[in-house]
């Protein structure tokens, strides 16, 4: 439905012709790469983990800081049914993965649910893990990273209110949602209707997450299990960066549950996490974490205490929603950001971001800013959605409803006929703005302009790290932008999915430019 790459076909046309006449300020090029016409089939990804300390990143096998820059996809995931008449997910297929590297992504954040994984007690479900499986070498193919995802929203499925329940005054009817299957939702049977609209303030939800954090009738033991399980069947495979234990964690009755019992349940889902890697015959995959669900909605909130794991291979997780739920500015969404994650001694990673207006062009520039701050702070995220069905729950406000004209996901649809749409340019060209893929050292300087191309990339070589680790992707409107390079030898052109890579040697400073 979707084919993303546009200009793709010149690509060939340029690979000779980006390195060929350097500026007079710039080390000569090396040898130009790939240039076949066509789009070369990208190698497997090599292997992540999460340095710890005052310079923490994400790192790859050669030592070299890899910004994972991609989407949330939710074709696998399983979202209550709030309209019968109208599928609450979209399909996941390989093309998805094409496309998405075609728009400049190096990952996906992958949803997986707990409902489908042990749909009833001690069932793990081998079927749905193929499917998972399958996501893997897709993305593989792709030379896409995979972070699993144990996705999450207002608890479960099981929380809808009843269609013929009335609700009392300042609460209304609430879907039910995603995340634990119903054997693991104890709500007291209390209410499922929302107060003020809010879905996870519903007392039902409420309960429900409260029994999860005592671990009632060791509903929380079984997901502990089902991680350990789901990372022993991945232990081996390099496309997986890592796994962000719980999205979105609930509050439930009681404040300790946004840190002391939230860190235990971290700990436990680590434990058995690197357990089900050495079982697997594998290797340790950064362990995602996220602070509770006011994070997103506030853009702060109270977060596990730092000893809630000594395990080091693990980064913090926050959603950055500013000014889009939020009301805070961007900056001040980063900076809560990186004071949390310093305490740690950890990097960040924005599992989720992004804006959903009626037309993408009113929001262009916080998209914009958004992005600048990413690049200013050196991180990673993934933007919130690849694909939204018009039946996913969030389109349709209570059971039985109907969607929105159109769902704002980035692949965007007109509902209720589901059709899809180009990615908007207002969104698309920010998000596939040129980006370091793989820097072996320090970035000092980062910033990238979507719409002029320019580019500055500057740092320092980290002893340890492999000097010829260097990666830039640029996307393909910016293909004949020439490198003036300091610093960088062994300058190579390559072409890649939507675009173009450079890949060099480093000297101890470094800096590349372009535009």
């Amino acid at each position: 439905m979707l084919r993303v790459p546009a200009a793709l076909s010149v690509l060939a046309a340029l690979v000779g012709g980006l390195l060929t006449t350097a500026p007079a300020t710039a080390q000569p090029a090396g040898p130009v790469a790939g240039a076949r016409a066509g789009v070369e089939r990208p190698a497997a990804p090599p292997r992540l983990h999460a340095t710890h300390g005052p310079q923490a990143a994400i790192v790859d096998a050669r030592g070299a800081r890899v910004l994972l820059r991609g989407v949330n996809v939710n074709g696998l995931g399983e979202y209550y049914q709030a309209n019968p008449e109208l599928p609450s997910t979209v399909p996941l297929t390989s093309d998805d993965f094409q496309d998405i590297a075609a728009l400049g992504f190096n990952s996906v954040r992958l949803i997986v649910s707990w409902s489908r994984l042990e749909p009833t007690r001690g069932a793990y479900d081998t079927a749905y893990v193929a499917k998972i499986k399958q996501a893997l070498r897709w993305a593989r193919l792709a030379g896409l990273y995979v972070v699993l995802d144990m996705h999450q929203d207002a608890w479960g499925l099981a929380v809808e209110t009843p269609q013929d329940v009335t609700c009392p005054p300042n609460t209304s009817p609430n879907n039910g949602w995603d995340g634990a299957p119903a054997w693991a939702t104890i709500t007291d049977g209390q209410s499922t209707c929302r107060p003020f609209g809010t879905r996870e303030l519903a007392p039902a939800v409420l309960h429900a997450w409260q029994h999860f954090y005592d671990d009632t009738d060791g509903i929380q033991t079984e997901l502990v299990r089902t991680w350990g399980r789901l990372a022993r069947d991945v232990a081996t495979n390099p496309t997986v960066a890592g796994y962000d234990l719980l999205n979105e964690p609930g509050i439930g009755l009681d404040q300790a549950n946004a840190t002391t019992d939230l860190g235990a349940f971290y700990r436990r889902a680590i434990a058995a996490i690197r357990a089900g890697e050495r079982k697997g015959g594998g290797f340790s995959h950064v362990a995602f974490f996220e602070p509770n669900v006011r994070w997103s909605n506030q853009g702060t909130s109270p977060v596990p205490p730092v000893e809630f794991t000594q395990d080091q291979n693990i980064a913090f997780a926050p959603h950055i929603y500013a000014e889009a739920f939020a009301g805070i500015p961007i900056a001040t969404g980063f900076k809560n950001a990186a004071t949390v994650a310093k305490s740690y001694g950890v990097t960040v990673w924005g599992g989720e971001w992004g804006f959903w207006p009626e037309h993408p062009a009113d929001d262009a520039d916080k998209v914009r800013r958004y992005a600048a701050a990413e690049d200013r702070w050196g991180y990673g995220g993934a933007w919130w959605d690849w694909k939204q069905a018009c039946g996913d729950p969030h389109m349709i406000p209570a059971p039985g409803g109907q969607p929105a004209a159109v769902s704002p996901s980035l692949v965007r649809y007109t509902c209720p006929d589901q059709v899809a749409q180009p990615v908007d340019p207002a969104f698309g060209d920010v998000l596939g703005r040129t980006v370091p893929r793989a820097v072996p050292g320090r970035t000092t300087t980062l910033t990238s302009n979507s719409r002029t191309g320019a580019f500055e990339l500057a740092g320092r070589f980290t002893p340890g790290s492999q000097r010829c680790a260097l990666q830039v992707w640029a996307p393909a409107r910016f293909a004949r932008h020439k490198p003036r390079v300091t610093g960088i030898t062994h300058l190579r052109r390559s072409s890649a999915p939507g675009g173009v890579v450079l890949s060099g040697c480093v000297a101890d400073s470094f800096r590349l430019r372009m535009g």
